[in-house]
């Protein structure tokens, strides 16, 4: 799992994507569909597959280990959190608070995420629970 270190923007939002995407996906539809340029995402995956998140070689289907997929399903729990928390009491609209969300959710810790989930009646993150309900990202 993450043991406490907090990815970077990009490697979070590529897992939240390969999380809920949910099948083996080409490299250069990720970068397509995220509108990360291909470099950006190129050096993403490398850090991923070099933390054993994901499976991946050059030219070849990117897919979530079942690490990867433990350390998506988490991150997407606090994006999750984050994202209702900030449409519910700060009225962000749906965008602008899956925006913040993103880049939030791997910088905060779980003890803010449990917090939050207290406030609402979440289940705890710590609970291997998938709180999030799936993305709008297309399916092709």
């Amino acid at each position: 799992m993450l043991d406490g270190t907090l990815l970077k923007e990009k490697e979070n939002q590529v897992l939240d994507f390969l999380f809920y995407w949910g099948r083996p996906i080409r490299s250069g539809d990720i970068a397509k569909e995220l509108n990360i340029p291909h470099s950006t995402l190129n050096s993403v995956l490398k850090r991923l597959s070099k933390e054993s998140l994901i499976i991946w070689e050059k030219y070849r289907l990117v897919n979530l280990t079942s690490e990867g997929m433990d350390a998506a399903s988490h991150l997407s729990n606090h994006h999750f959190v984050i994202e209702f928390f900030l449409k519910d009491t700060l009225n962000l609209p749906d965008e602008e608070a899956h925006l913040q969300a993103i880049h939030l959710a791997g910088r905060v810790k779980c003890s803010l995420i449990d917090a939050i989930c207290d406030k609402y009646n979440f289940p705890k993150t710590s609970i291997n629970f998938n709180l999030c309900k799936r993305r709008d990202y297309p399916q092709h």
